[in-house]
């Protein structure tokens, strides 16, 4: 049976709750009285003091009123004291209404109440984002606040085809989120598969961005990333009128964007907001940074303990004249000092920040030189993890480094088992695994295995901006002209 809206009902409800209010106010001669709903906390107290309830007492027309429906009229149609106000008479959606932030004024003869919206709660300024770093460009980010997120996309498109949906998810938190496209580029198609997954998740609370990312990619066993975060609201709107998708969740300062491809994680804003051949060589040093973390630390392995004979003749003898007090194996060397990596910067992560920076010199320097000069490690092997770890953090999406620092991992196994022939098999099955994916409908290689010539002057190389002249075909099936020249 469907409940009705009644002040009585909602002041049992809440009973135990000493920060809902559920108050009578009697606003006229007449006795019609009317409930206050609100949570104490999440409303603008002086703007309801103010700007409602003083000037609803003071206002000489509401006291001519004798219904509870002429005084709902009469609020509605023009005597409402603040814009952002609506009629409900749904029981549920009062509830998470007021649950958000809202005022509601329940009328129990009508069981109706009239919700005005006047959150007000404590939230973080806009300020420059943290993890992506900006030289040249805008320097707002998002926020945790859903609706600061969606203005700040809005003021970048002011196009009437930007669409931003309401949706909510959570059976407990009734978390709120906003699919965020433009109508006639995206392919609605897409927009239907995404919304329908969102549709369909069946959990209590969105406690962590995790349990949005694992409903909506395709292939959970991929260490990939295939769904792409930022906080820069240029970078969200730039491929939003690419034909991607947004999706905006209250309570997390980041937007994640679909369809996400390989390439989209080697690249930065500011590859744009450079000279293109300034922004090309900053790709070209990324995708050699990823091939020296991935490969280094196994091809060291296979070189020096399989195939001594591939590395130049000094550099063998130097090699092994640093090994020679070392009790341990090249393998064993590398593999315990890539855990020895992870552990220090887990450890940094959740120390203090000036406690994490101190313990990072600590471990690095003094615990890494004292290895190497009791004859632990050689030096050699310092070197090539550290270069290796270095390059892993050129990486600007921080999900496509993590999985790559496990990667590299495990092709340093595959070295220590079958040297060069096991580090030949690894490369083939990354390979063959990330020709294998597809988001959404779209390679997860793509623009890289596109036919369409026009898709390859935005990837490992910046081709000038007058050389975009259309979206990608694989997500924008039609509207792909987006610049004349």
């Amino acid at each position: 049976m469907e409940q009705v809206i009644n002040s009585q009902a909602i002041k049992e409800l809440f009973s135990k709750s000493s920060d809902v209010l559920v108050r009578p106010i009697k606003i006229n001669q007449n006795n019609i009285t009317f409930h206050i709903f609100c949570v104490d906390g999440l409303i603008d107290s002086t703007l309801v003091d103010e700007a409602i309830l003083k000037t609803m007492i003071q206002d000489r027309f509401i006291q001519a009123h004798i219904t509870e429906r002429s005084v709902m009229d009469y609020l509605l149609n023009g005597g409402a004291y603040h814009v952002f106000t609506e009629e409900e008479d749904d029981y549920q959606k009062l509830l998470k209404a007021v649950l958000s932030g809202n005022l509601a004024f329940i009328f129990d003869g009508e069981k109706k109440a009239i919700v005005y919206d006047i959150k007000s709660f404590a939230k973080r300024s806009v300020s420059e984002p943290m993890e992506e770093g900006v030289i040249k460009g805008a320097k707002d980010s998002f926020i945790e606040v859903l609706r600061t997120n969606t203005a700040l996309i809005r003021r970048r498109i002011r196009s009437e085809y930007l669409v931003i949906e309401s949706l909510t998810v959570g059976k407990v938190s009734k978390t709120d989120m906003s699919l965020c496209y433009i109508s006639n580029i995206a392919n609605l198609e897409t927009v239907n598969k995404i919304r329908e997954k969102i549709q369909a998740i069946n959990i209590d609370n969105i406690s962590t961005p995790a349990f949005i990312e694992e409903y909506l990619i395709e292939h959970n066993k991929s260490l990939f990333p295939q769904i792409m975060y930022s906080q820069r609201p240029d970078r969200i709107s730039a491929n939003l009128s690419d034909g991607r998708i947004a999706l905006v969740v209250d309570g997390i300062p980041f937007v994640y964007l679909l369809p996400c491809q390989l390439p989209m994680l080697m690249q930065s804003p500011e590859d744009y907001a450079n000279h293109f051949i300034v922004g090309s060589a900053l790709r070209v040093i990324r995708y050699i940074s990823m091939i020296i973390t991935l490969f280094l630390p196994a091809f060291y392995i296979a070189a020096t303990t399989y195939q001594n004979q591939m590395l130049p003749v000094q550099l063998a003898l130097s090699t092994q004249q640093a090994k020679q007090n070392v009790p341990f194996s090249s393998s064993t060397e590398v593999l315990g000092l890539l855990i020895a990596f992870e552990i220090l910067i887990e450890a940094g992560l959740r120390l203090p920040k000036a406690v994490g920076t101190a313990m990072s010199i600590l471990g690095g320097i003094v615990v890494g030189q004292s290895a190497v000069s009791a004859n632990i490690i050689s030096p050699l092997v310092v070197v090539v993890v550290s270069l290796a770890g270095i390059s892993g953090f050129m990486m600007p999406n921080q999900d496509l480094s993590s999985g790559i620092r496990v990667i590299r991992f495990s092709f340093a196994l595959l070295a220590a088992v079958g040297g060069f022939l096991g580090l030949a098999v690894g490369l083939i099955l990354v390979i063959t695994h990330l020709c294998s994916m597809d988001n959404y409908g779209v390679a997860y290689l793509s623009p890289f295995v596109d036919i369409d010539e026009s898709n390859h002057k935005d990837t490992v190389f910046r081709f000038p901006v007058k050389y975009f002249r259309k979206r990608p075909q694989a997500i924008v099936p039609e509207n792909r002209i987006k610049q004349r020249p």
